[in-house]
């Protein structure tokens, strides 16, 4: 059995589509919701201090995130000597969200792309058109720079409970495949 970690956004561990996941992906997968402090009022250096404590550095790990997770794990990746990782980021942004100025630490300095995109062996990124949160613009820049699979939606909004997503069959789909 593969094991495979979620880092989660501005939600918790047990929204959205997350819970699903996990059964989901068993029996292939493990995948270990991480818990992350203050996801309503978050800090960079708590969420990294978090992600340390939780994500074990070794080679061919697989996260899967979402949201300002997506930071946060590609941080994660820049800062510690990983090989063959695998990502699924799902609504992932690097540049300030005019609507969220107290999220603007996550995403300063910016991330290194040089730096992360030699450790990443699959990765897949998933937008919709209508994200009213994370313009779909920024995680087709974030799947460039990562020579991701690049899933573009119509429809989805920020891929969350309230918009429909209790459950995410694209997600494990794709978990599936970069986890091969």
């Amino acid at each position: 059995m593969k094991k495979a970690y979620l880092i989660h956004g501005t939600s918790t561990r047990d929204d959205d589509w997350f819970p699903w996941l996990e059964q989901a992906a068993k029996p292939a997968i493990n995948l270990d919701r991480i818990w992350l402090p203050n996801p309503f009022n978050p800090n960079p250096q708590e969420w990294a201090a978090a992600i340390d404590q939780q994500v074990p550095v070794t080679d061919g790990l697989i996260l899967v995130a979402h949201s300002l997770g997506c930071i946060s794990a590609l941080r994660f990746i820049a800062y510690h000597k990983v090989h063959d990782a695998r990502l699924l980021l799902v609504g992932a942004f690097d540049q300030p969200l005019p609507a969220y100025p107290q999220l603007n630490s996550f995403v300063s300095p910016a991330l290194d792309y040089q730096q992360i995109a030699p450790k990443v062996s699959a990765a897949t990124v998933i937008t919709a058109k209508d994200d009213p949160i994370a313009p779909f613009q920024g995680s087709v820049a974030v799947a460039h720079h990562l020579g991701a699979k690049l899933i573009v939606q119509e429809t989805g909004g920020h891929f969350l409970g309230p918009d429909g997503f209790t459950t995410f069959p694209l997600a494990a789909k794709e978990l599936q495949r970069i986890a091969k």
